[in-house]
């Protein structure tokens, strides 16, 4: 198996994973790390796993320093 190869989630499997609503993905969607295959309003959007993780992981750190600092 090729290990180079990226992994991605689809819209459901993001929902699925963080417990949130398909319209909270939606509202997300323009700071959430993704690729959009297509340009049409139905075009397939996909999350890569890595960056997903990251974003997330920055995410949380902002907000435990914005409350440490208050």
């Amino acid at each position: 198996k090729d290990k180079t190869m990226q992994r991605y989630l689809s819209k459901k499997d993001l929902v699925d994973r963080l417990g949130v609503s398909l319209g909270t993905i939606n509202n997300k969607l323009s700071e959430l790390p993704h690729v959009k295959w297509g340009d049409t309003r139905n075009s397939r959007v996909l999350f890569p796993v890595e960056e997903i993780e990251k974003y997330f992981e920055d995410t949380f750190h902002k907000n435990k320093e914005s409350l440490a600092i208050k």
